[in-house]
């Protein structure tokens, strides 16, 4: 029996220049840019992987643009979301403590059983990370999160993190 394609939006929220852009080429192209423009509204990137248990799967992944000036767009991108990816720069403690208004947009406009990982992206930068992993692992725990310390620009973790949010996607769909 053909297994079904599933299509999956998934939607990258966060502060502008937290690497979101960053992460989603590291994952879809395995490539990394030192110098990204700020995305302006939304760019649409796609990856089609095979997932063990589950077939072939479409990752339609909405990265949007961080800046205050989109806010007011948000609820249009989250339509039809499956999940998303929560990311802050480590090296930038105000991008961390923009999560919760981040959270509860996407939680108004999806629901709270929808699933969220929470990335701290940039660990390359060792000598610069102002974000503790205590505080991670704390926000992560009471927003019932997963925490995945990611570097796109080395690419550490970065496809863990994505397949992780997708499994999550997957299973919450399959019950």
């Amino acid at each position: 029996m053909e297994k079904r394609k599933f299509i999956i939006k998934i939607c990258l929220l966060g502060e502008a220049n937290v690497g979101k852009t960053s992460l989603v080429y590291r994952f879809v192209e395995n490539k990394f840019r030192e110098n990204y423009k700020s995305t302006l509204g939304v760019n649409l990137l796609k990856k089609d992987l095979l997932l063990e248990e589950y077939g072939k799967v479409s990752a339609q992944i909405w990265d949007l643009g961080g800046q205050e000036s989109f806010k007011s767009l948000r609820k249009l991108y989250l339509e039809g979301a499956n999940g998303a990816l929560l990311i802050f720069d480590t090296t930038n403690k105000k991008t961390f403590e923009k999560l919760n208004e981040w959270l509860e947009s996407f939680r108004n406009a999806r629901g709270s059983d929808k699933p969220l990982v929470l990335i701290g992206n940039k660990i390359d930068l060792k000598d610069k990370i102002s974000v503790s992993e205590k505080e991670c692992i704390e926000f992560a725990e009471k927003n019932k999160t997963k925490l995945i310390l990611t570097s796109a620009k080395t690419g550490n973790n970065v496809e863990m993190a994505f397949i992780e949010l997708l499994l999550g996607i997957l299973k919450n769909i399959s019950n």
